[in-house]
């Protein structure tokens, strides 16, 4: 699952808070009427939060439908990124999706569109794996699968537009065929792997490259699986290419390649 970083969602209220504060008149005070002269002008999932923006400070206020100014608003944000956001990043970490499920309304919308203005600007396909790769120069694969022995790591990308990572979808992707080479050995989420990844690098100079390759890859990719393929059976070899790839903003199969050995 990606990850969402606070400071995104703080920055989507905060554009929220930026359109009130644009529909306000010459006085600077946000009446009812500025606000529903402002929502004309936005659509999609804006429209909704700066709506429901305004409606959440009404609601603060003593006197409903009172005029709001600056304060009011400044105030607002405050209460909002500290009880409604920060406290569901329970790990600090980022928001992952069972904390966005426990939000409130206003905070789910801040996130859809915190996603929806990240995925216009974050980098997919070739560039998004050239970044990946740069994190991953150095490091290696070992001490999960039973691995018999570290493997180094590169990045991979592969052109796709998919919806959902299935077995299907990326055995279609990577043009797998029937034979026992190709066969997917283990198909499942690679979180306990990267877990492991970062483990295994403990107390290494490489350690904080590791941490800030797996960050990298929660808040960019969803989805992200562990796939390994190859028949386990020593006439094919002790090597097993294992995949750590999720779905980019686009749809692209994006990740690590590295490998297994079981011998």
């Amino acid at each position: 699952m990606t990850t969402l970083a606070t400071s995104d969602v703080h920055a989507a209220l905060g554009r929220a808070a930026e359109q009130l504060l644009q529909a306000a008149g010459p006085d600077g005070i946000v009446s009812r009427k500025d606000v529903r002269a402002k929502l004309l002008s936005l659509e999609g999932t804006e429209r909704d939060l700066v709506d429901m923006l305004y409606r959440f400070i009404d609601r603060r206020d003593a006197a409903r439908s009172a005029r709001m100014t600056k304060s009011d608003i400044d105030a607002a944000l405050v209460h909002i990124r500290t009880e409604l956001v920060d406290r569901h990043d329970l790990d600090n970490n980022g928001l992952s999706e069972d904390e966005v499920a426990r939000m409130s309304d206003l905070g789910k919308l801040a996130v859809a569109l915190a996603r929806t203005l990240k995925a216009a600007t974050a980098p997919t396909g070739e560039a998004l794996a050239q970044k990946i790769g740069e994190l991953a120069k150095g490091l290696f694969f070992d001490g999960y699968y039973g691995t018999e022995g570290g493997a180094p790591v590169a990045s991979f990308h592969a052109a796709a537009k998919l919806d959902q990572l299935s077995p299907d979808a990326f055995r279609a992707t990577l043009g797998l065929t029937d034979r026992p080479e190709h066969e997917i050995r283990r198909f499942q989420p690679a979180d306990p792997a990267l877990q492991a990844f970062i483990h295994v690098h403990w107390d290494m100079p490489e350690m904080e490259s590791v941490e800030e390759l797996v960050r990298f890859m929660k808040a960019n990719l969803r989805e992200i699986t562990a796939a390994i393929l190859g028949r386990d059976d020593p006439e094919f070899g002790a090597e097993h290419p294992l995949y750590l790839v999720g779905l980019d903003a686009a749809g692209n199969l994006v990740g690590l390649k590295t490998a297994v050995i079981w011998t």
